[in-house]
């Protein structure tokens, strides 16, 4: 069975069209594509979202019923009224939440950033090399270059010798009656 790639960014595109109008987002925040200038990248946008759309209580109440309309608008604000304190604890909430990612964000920004000063101290220091390092590096160099040349040497005696032990165990042989 083979498991289908998720489009998750066609998701989050069609979620921010379908719940913007609703929540009272507005529109240049959730065309973030084509307004690049609003947002630096999608998580920046994706907390804008969130600040905007926090408060679910004061959401405009329309209809677009014609003949109904006003009825149906009383009937919402009767609803409201009625989840006022749900929906007040929900906004709380999701404005802690909202508090808590753009924290998050950034710090994780700052986190980000010092990432990338320490990579490039690092990678600095190495480029540079530090005189110990260099001479430790260029000992260690020489030496393995000369246990190389010792390891040649010996198998050099070594092939001498076992062709020395094949001559002998030659000579044993044709001795033997």
């Amino acid at each position: 069975m083979q498991y289908e790639e998720i489009p998750t960014q066609q998701i989050i595109d069609k979620l921010r069209q379908t719940l913007g109008p609703r929540i009272g987002i507005a529109e240049p925040l959730l065309s973030g594509r084509e307004n690049s200038t609003l947002a630096q990248n999608e998580d920046d946008e994706d907390i804008a979202l969130l600040k905007t759309g926090f408060d679910i209580y004061n959401v405009p109440i329309t209809s677009y019923q014609r003949r109904l309309g006003s009825v149906v608008i009383a009937v919402r604000k009767i609803v409201r009224k009625l989840l006022r304190p749900v929906l007040e604890r929900q906004v709380i909430y999701n404005f802690a939440n909202t508090r808590v990612v753009q924290t998050l964000s950034t710090q994780l920004q700052k986190l980000q950033e010092n990432q990338q000063i320490l990579e490039k101290r690092i990678e600095s220091e190495f480029s540079s090399g530090s005189p110990e390092v260099t001479a430790q590096l260029e000992t260690q160099q020489k030496a393995i270059a000369h246990f190389q040349s010792e390891i040649e040497q010996i198998k050099v005696v070594q092939e001498q010798h076992t062709a020395i032990l094949e001559e002998i165990t030659a000579q044993l042989l044709d001795r033997q009656p």
